[in-house]
């Protein structure tokens, strides 16, 4: 569910458990250059050459000149806002230092911020919610393209337009006012764009589909200035890489265009147990949440803050009270052990959509709140911020016996921050599209796992990222060896294949033919 837990937070237990991973300007003319000289890129050995054809540095009479060109704001190093603008929502990347930030207003602004980067050979990062876990939408001397303005949502008729910068919560209440809904994560602050580009699953994929199966078609603006909209009617190729392989390598979507599903109510759930049967829980689990009726999902979750583990299952149904009551009396069957506590309770789609992303649990409903494209002010400034890494595992089968030992060991074992393992239940309508029909590749995993790792010290860094690789490490030979794109691990060696699997070479082929000059480049991007 394309968001982090909130380990420790305080937020309510079935927030707490549901939860997991957060995966990414103005119409005023009030754009302020300064007199400081343009910062340099860094180089890094992981880090692509910078855009092709290379031109002079950048003077502050040119960052001037962009800023007046645009009807959006150009954010720049000295600037009032600048300490908000450049952070992301992970403070692990607080340190990154790029060359500014343009909040585009529409469209010729996305295109006059990539003239400008292509005339000075500046490199581009594309930002919406910010949540890239590897801080890929951001970096030293980029121009950071932000499109969180971009964020209007409109439903009628089965198919709602959304802006790309628009954020998922409000993208859920929009279209719950309508009776709407298309699936996607749980993360409040993530941005439309970012999730679905790169797959998004959450509570409803097993009876739905994913995000990007809902995609129909996508307005974007590509490095040499064209806007083209992808569908399947127009630029096919590209329409079927930017469902699941489209984030920040193609182009900067603008607007998305989906097909809605009903928004019923529903009946959430949470069931917890003592960790000495923890072994037995994921024993069941993994072996009852793949294999229900398509309207009910689940997610196991294993969590360590420090002061003990903990074992819990969170559940969602589109079905009846009863039909999920009767599921959850099979799977305590199956464990052997009533619950210690069992929580159903039906809902509004709209109401469960935000008791999952937690909004619920905040009584000033701050992490579900966004301060708008504001002058000068990064969507991110005023949000509750976190410090994490995390890695994913796809499982096309059930963990046997010795794995499942060796996960609940790692989890019984924690020496700094708090971590937590988290199994999202994974087939039905999402396995129903064929592997290759999109850039989305993952269709015969029964379940993900995400592990993640938070600290709140310095001193908690070190032994807490330790954990995180030791934990990945003990469960790769029982993981089908793909990884979730939406969960970018920058470790990865062979993401290519971990990521995209046989889509890989057509992806490649067509960033050759789409970003030639490599203008929208990262560690990761093709």
């Amino acid at each position: 569910m394309e968001r982090r837990a909130f380990i420790g937070s305080g937020a309510a237990a079935l927030t707490a458990a549901a939860a997991t991973a957060c995966g990414g300007g103005s119409s005023a003319h009030t754009a302020r250059a300064t007199a400081a000289p343009a910062p340099t890129a860094s180089r890094r050995a992981a880090d692509p050459p910078s855009p092709r054809p290379a031109s002079r540095p950048a003077t502050a009479a040119d960052w001037s000149a962009l800023g007046h060109g645009l009807d959006g704001q150009l954010v720049r190093p000295g600037d009032t806002g600048w300490d908000t603008a450049r952070l992301l929502y992970n403070t692990r990347f607080d340190g990154l230092r790029p060359a500014g930030v343009v909040y585009a207003a529409h469209p010729d602004d996305v295109r006059t911020a990539l003239a400008y980067a292509r005339a000075h050979g500046i490199r581009t990062a594309i930002r919406n919610g910010g949540h890239s876990y590897a801080g890929w939408s951001s970096g030293n001397g980029r121009l950071v393209v932000d499109v969180s303005a971009l964020n209007r949502v409109r439903a009628a008729g089965g198919t709602a337009v959304v802006g790309a910068g628009a954020k998922l919560i409000d993208v859920y209440r929009a279209l719950a006012a309508k009776g709407a809904t298309v699936p996607a994560g749980s993360c409040p602050t993530v941005g439309i764009s970012g999730l679905a580009l790169g797959g998004g699953h959450g509570v409803v994929s097993r009876a739905y589909g994913l995000t990007c199966d809902h995609l129909t078609a996508a307005t974007l603006i590509t490095a040499d200035g064209r806007q083209l909209t992808a569908s399947a009617d127009e630029h096919p190729d590209l329409f079927w890489a930017l469902r699941g392989g489209g984030t920040g390598t193609f182009g900067v979507v603008t607007e998305l265009r989906f097909r809605t599903r009903p928004a019923p109510q529903g009946v959430t759930g949470e069931m917890s147990w003592p960790w000495s049967r923890a072994a037995d829980v994921v024993r069941a689990w993994q072996e009852w949440g793949p294999d229900q009726p398509d309207e009910i999902w689940s997610a196991l979750h294993l969590a360590n803050t420090g002061t003990g583990p903990t074992v819990s299952v969170s559940v969602f149904s589109l079905g009846t009270y009863g039909e999920l009551q009767n599921a959850v009396d099979r799977l305590a069957d199956a464990i052997g052990a009533s619950a210690r506590s069992v929580t159903l309770r039906r809902r509004s789609y709209e109401e469960a959509m935000e008791v999952y992303a937690g909004c619920s649990s905040f009584p000033s409903d701050a992490q579900c709140r966004l301060p708008g494209a504001t002058p000068g002010r990064s969507p991110q400034g005023a949000l509750h911020r976190e410090t994490y890494a995390a890695k994913s595992d796809f499982f096309d089968r059930p963990v046997p016996a010795d794995g499942v030992r060796a996960l609940i060991d790692r989890v019984s074992r924690v020496s700094g921050g708090s971590v937590s393992v988290a199994l999202t239940a994974l087939g039905g309508a999402v396995n129903r599209v064929a592997p290759t029909a999109t850039a989305f590749v993952h269709r015969g995993s029964r379940s993900l796992a995400q592990y993640i790792a938070a600290w709140d010290t310095p001193a908690a860094s070190a032994p807490a990222r330790a954990w995180l690789t030791a934990a990945h490490a003990a469960m790769r030979p029982y993981a089908s060896g793909a990884a979730y794109q939406n969960y970018a691990d920058p470790d990865l060696t062979d993401w290519r294949t971990a990521y995209y699997g046989d889509a890989a070479p057509r992806l490649a082929k067509l960033k050759r033919q789409y970003d030639p000059d490599r203008v929208f480049s990262f560690p990761q991007a093709f």
